[in-house]
């Protein structure tokens, strides 16, 4: 329990220095993120596998796609496999075995899910998945 909520607090200390930090050179504009918008209609999203069936943080990583999957639907997943495998967004990631063997996925999700863990809003998650990863 004690290292949940450390890792939480960490977690949120360092969003919170990430996102309000001064860039210093300009950076390419990064992939947006598909919107999922809370007042939309609810869309009916893809089921991810069973956690069951995976280890260690690849179970954890399914296991919070299927805890959260209106959030990894929020965020695009930067690991290439939208121009691959044709996914729209992170949770589709994990509807297939691409998340057991990518560890891109599963540190995105992952992320995702301590971020969520502390409160941060979905936008603001999305807002750091795609800085720290759409570079």
């Amino acid at each position: 329990m004690w290292r949940i909520l450390t890792l939480a607090v960490v977690s949120g200390l360092w969003l919170t220095a990430v996102l309000h930090a001064e860039p210093t050179k300009k950076v390419a504009p990064v992939k947006k993120s598909p919107p999922v918008s809370a007042t939309a209609q609810p869309l009916a999203l893809p089921t991810p596998l069973p956690a069951a069936q995976f280890q260690g943080r690849v179970r954890e990583a399914y296991q919070t796609a299927a805890d959260m999957p209106q959030v990894l639907a929020g965020l695009a997943c930067y690991c290439g496999c939208d121009k691959s495998q044709g996914h729209r967004y992170l949770l589709d990631c994990f509807v297939d075995t691409h998340g057991s063997t990518c560890g891109h996925c599963v540190n995105e999700a992952l992320d995702a899910h301590a971020l969520f863990m502390t409160g941060t809003p979905p936008d603001e998650i999305r807002k750091f998945i795609d800085h720290k990863y759409g570079q």
